[in-house]
This record gives structure tokens, C-alpha cells and sequence, in this order.
């Protein structure tokens, strides 16, 4: 059975971080960054149609660096980590403030994909400050972790479980990428950010956080107190839920959201979930249990249960593409899975637009075929979160997950289940300590939480401006979708601007609508 996590301030806590008066970390806190053009092998890493230059414009102003971190910071004169970053100058350097440093969320995710193809949407903040993103330990660019290309099949006769190929996948992970797996959790992630923050010439930290990234920086709040500048958080993760109670929060806010999309959709002329909330949402079921039962073809792929609830899942994190799911359930309402196929690759139409949203990883994930690898992203985020748990589950737990997901969401919580044996047999120890997020010295932050989030519920940003300790404050999205500043809401927008700008907090209890 898998060992319960500590509650929030039962753990020996994550001690405060010594930096840069710590004398076997002053080559790293010295180093000069050597900044240049980004190579065609970072560009091209990024979202662009197969064979496309990068086009002219901002692309060609970023820059790349590399920052030399210990790998273990207990042995700073052991083996090192070269984190990659990338770098877009202020556009009025004579109004410069400084660096602000983007994660995008995840775990996992890669940061400098994400400048590259959202700078656009921090067009005011790029204005005074030098955009500033990295790709994290264990993705991307830097030292990702790798599993190998293939799974090795079960041996004749043996286990052949979900479980038992979790535990497959992990035994291959260990093979391949033991040596750095105890070291891609999110307290070495941001020590990290210390020294970016050294490197960079800031004597504070300017951070703009999405999801994932709200974890990293309140970690490194709790860190580093004292370096701790304009800080927002957009998208919070909750402090005060272990792996577990996080899949079930997620299940039921997906299953909100698709129950606020069907109550929308059926106020419109030729939805095609009917007339009803009622018959809307057993029609969404009934098209799951179709696809699982008789999966579609479209062009050699295969539209099954799981792409069904993959484009649901996309479409949902953005209201502006609920228009796309009606019309992709349409097309399913006359055998035509192409829609939903579209979808489930690609997400909707912000997915390409200017301020996307940031790389999805949280709730369902896409199944892959019995004897493939996860892609590098998902192999990151299950080496990050395994690494930042105590919580072990098994084969033991797994109908008690599916019980208990199914039972908070029918649709979702069947596709969640899998995720929480993640971190079977994983081959490193973890650890709840980056649950800690006290920081009751350090200035407040801003955080930004949408009352209909499905990936971030709303009360965990309640629950992480508590355990801060700051008085940091939280601004309401009141409205559907994930990361309120990538939705191009002017009021959202207009107040985390003033803040990072010019210092301005909002109000208590202040809300957009």
C-alpha cells in the first residue's frame, strides 16, 4: 500500500535555501552568462509546420544561454547540470526594470518552447523587462529524463497489468536515467532559479507562474524569502492536498466544466447534446461508452474513448474553444470522428493563438500503445512528481482509484486512475517537502485563481495564500478556463500588469467577471 503524505507542517520542511553566502556555490552565483542567438536546434524545438524557418520578428531577438548548476547541492563540487535558457530583451531598454522569469507549468513542460511561441502574449511586460524562460531539469533542453525508446515486452506468462507496465516503464527509467532522477525535484528546480536570478543581475526574483509553476514559485518564496521581488501566481496548485486528493479535485473539476459547457451549449441553436441538461450529459456519456465499445477510423487513426476525452479535456481549459467542441460533437453526432481527432491533437483555437495557454499536463493523459514509451514531457512529469511525493500506489489501490475517480466523474476520473500509479516502484525516493510553502517573510504575492478552473480548482489558491503566510492576495477570474492571464481578459491582464510594472497589488476580495 502506498505511504500516506504527511499533512501540510507535519513535514521536517524543506530548510531555507543559503544561496549565495555559501561559499561552495560561489563559482555558480559568479558565473557570466554567455548569451547568443538561439541555435536551429532550440527554435526548432518550438510549435512551427515542419520545415519552416523560423519566422522574422521577436523570433530573431531571442537568445540562448546555458547556466551551470550543481547537480546535487549538497556537493557542489560534484557533477553539474547545464540549464537551458532562453532570453528576449526589453523593447525599451531605457525603461528596463529587470528580468521577469516565465514557467509555463507541467511538470515538464518546456519553458523555452513556451517563449518562443507566446512572447506575443506578454507584448506590455516585454516592453521593461527582459523575458526570461528555461527549460527545468529533466525536459526540454536540460538533461531530459529518458526512459529508452521502446518498453521491453512482459515476459511470456508474466504480469501484464496496467500496473505491472508502470512498474515496467519506472524499472527503465531507473536503467537509463537513475543518475539524475533523485535530482529533478522542484526544491533543486528552484535553487535553480537563484542562481538564474544571480545570473541575470537581479538582486530580486520577478516571477510570472502558471499552473506547475505556481508550485515552483511558492517553493522558492519559502526558499529564499528575502529575494523574493514582484511574484504573481496564475493557476495555483494546492499546497494542501497530497497526489491523490489532487486526481480527485482534478476529476471533479473537469466533469464541472463539461457540465457548464453542455448548460451553454444547450442555450444555443442545433447543439447537438439536445434541449436538456439531463439528455446533454448523457449523450457526452453515451458517445464515451460508443467510442470505448466501437472505436472510429479517420485517415489510419484511431478515435476511441480516450482521444474523445483528450479533445474534451483540451476544449475545456479555454472557453473560446467551446465553439470548436460543439461543432467537432456535431460531426460525432454523424460518424465523423475527424473533429474530435483534430481536437484531441491540436487543441482548439486559442491552442495557436496569440497568449495560449501553457503546456497542458494536468488531468487525463493520452494512453500510448502497449509497448511504447510516454513521450519526454509525461516521462518528466512523472520523474518531477514522483520525486516532490512520499506516495507510492500499486496494483493494491488501483480499483479503489478507479471506484473513487469514476464515482467524482464518469468521463474523467476512469482516464485520471492511471496517472496515480505513476509513481510505482519508482526507482528513486521521494519526498513531501515542497509541500512547505511557509513564507511568512517574504513580500506578498499576487495570485490569480478562476472560480471555474478544472485543472486548478479556485479554493487551492484560498489554501496557498494560507499556507504563504504572507498576506499575499488573490484575484478572481470569475469564469471558465485555466491560466486567466493567457485569455487576453483586459481586467486580468490590466491588474497583473500594475503589479509587475509598477508595484501596484490589488485589492482584497478584487474580481474581473
Amino acid at each position: 500500500m502506498a505511504a500516506a503524505a504527511a499533512l501540510l507542517g507535519g513535514f521536517g520542511g524543506t530548510p531555507v535555501a543559503t544561496g549565495a553566502d555559501d561559499p561552495g556555490l560561489a563559482r555558480f552565483y559568479q558565473q557570466q552568462l554567455s548569451w547568443e542567438p538561439c541555435g536551429p536546434d532550440v527554435q526548432h524545438g518550438a510549435a512551427q509546420p515542419p520545415g519552416e524557418t523560423p519566422s522574422p520578428g521577436p523570433r530573431q531577438r531571442l537568445e540562448c544561454a546555458r547556466l551551470e548548476v550543481p547537480r546535487d547541492y549538497a556537493h557542489p563540487n560534484g557533477s553539474t547540470v547545464q540549464v537551458q535558457l532562453i532570453r528576449l530583451r526589453a523593447t525599451r531598454p531605457g525603461k528596463r526594470l529587470g528580468s521577469l522569469v516565465l514557467n509555463p507549468g507541467g511538470p515538464g513542460a518546456s519553458g523555452v518552447n513556451y517563449l518562443i511561441d507566446s512572447d506575443s502574449a506578454f507584448d506590455r511586460l516585454g516592453q521593461r523587462y527582459d523575458l526570461v524562460s528555461f527549460d527545468p531539469r529533466g525536459t526540454g533542453h536540460t538533461e531530459p529524463v529518458s526512459c529508452g525508446s521502446r518498453l521491453a515486452p512482459a515476459s511470456p506468462g508474466a504480469d501484464d497489468t496496467l500496473a505491472a507496465k508502470e512498474k515496467r516503464i519506472n524499472d527503465a527509467c531507473g536503467r537509463y536515467s537513475g543518475g539524475l532522477l533523485p535530482w529533478v525535484g522542484t526544491p533543486d528546480v528552484a535553487r535553480d532559479m537563484d542562481l538564474l536570478r544571480a545570473a541575470v543581475h537581479d538582486d530580486k526574483l520577478n516571477y510570472l507562474g502558471f499552473s506547475y509553476g505556481t508550485k515552483l514559485g511558492a517553493v522558492y518564496a519559502h526558499e529564499f524569502p528575502d529575494k523574493v521581488g514582484r511574484m504573481v501566481l496564475d493557476s495555483v496548485e494546492d499546497p494542501t492536498k497530497n497526489t491523490w486528493q489532487t486526481a480527485l479535485a482534478q476529476a471533479r473539476g473537469f466533469q464541472r466544466a463539461l457540465d457548464d459547457f453542455a448548460a451553454d451549449c444547450i442555450r444555443a441553436e442545433g447543439c447537438p447534446l439536445g434541449a436538456d441538461t439531463k439528455r446533454a450529459q448523457g449523450e457526452l456519456l453515451d458517445w464515451y461508452r460508443k467510442l470505448s465499445d466501437s472505436p472510429m477510423q479517420v485517415k489510419g487513426e484511431t478515435v476511441d474513448q480516450t482521444t474523445y476525452v483528450y479533445a474534451l479535456r483540451e476544449a475545456l481549459y479555454s472557453r473560446s474553444d467551446w465553439p470548436v467542441l460543439r461543432r467537432a460533437l456535431a460531426q460525432l453526432q454523424h460518424g465523423d470522428g475527424a473533429g474530435v481527432l483534430r481536437l484531441s491533437n491540436e487543441g482548439g483555437s486559442a491552442a495557436g493563438a496569440v497568449g495560449r495557454s501553457p503546456v497542458r499536463q494536468d488531468g487525463p493523459r493520452r494512453e500510448v500503445g502497449r509497448d511504447e514509451m510516454p513521450p519526454q514531457d509525461q516521462l518528466a512529469l512523472r520523474a518531477i512528481s514522483c520525486r516532490d511525493t512520499s506516495e507510492r500506489y500499486g496494483a493494491a489501490d488501483y480499483p479503489r482509484a478507479q471506484r473513487e475517480l469514476t464515482q467524482a466523474s464518469p468521463l474523467f476520473g476512469p482516464d485520471i486512475a492511471p496517472t496515480l500509479l505513476d509513481c510505482y516502484d519508482w526507482p528513486a525516493a521521494g519526498d513531501d517537502t515542497s509541500r512547505d510553502v511557509a513564507a511568512p517573510h517574504a513580500p506578498p504575492l499576487l495570485l490569480v485563481a478562476t472560480t471555474n478552473d478544472p485543472a486548478t480548482p479556485y479554493e487551492g489558491a484560498l489554501n496557498m495564500a494560507r499556507a504563504l503566510d504572507n498576506s499575499s492576495t488573490v484575484l478572481t477570474y470569475r469564469g471558465e478556463g485555466h491560466a486567466a492571464y493567457t485569455t487576453g481578459d483586459p481586467c486580468i491582464q490590466g491588474y497583473v500588469d500594475d503589479f509587475l510594472l509598477d508595484g501596484r497589488m490589488p485589492k482584497t476580495g478584487t474580481s474581473c467577471d
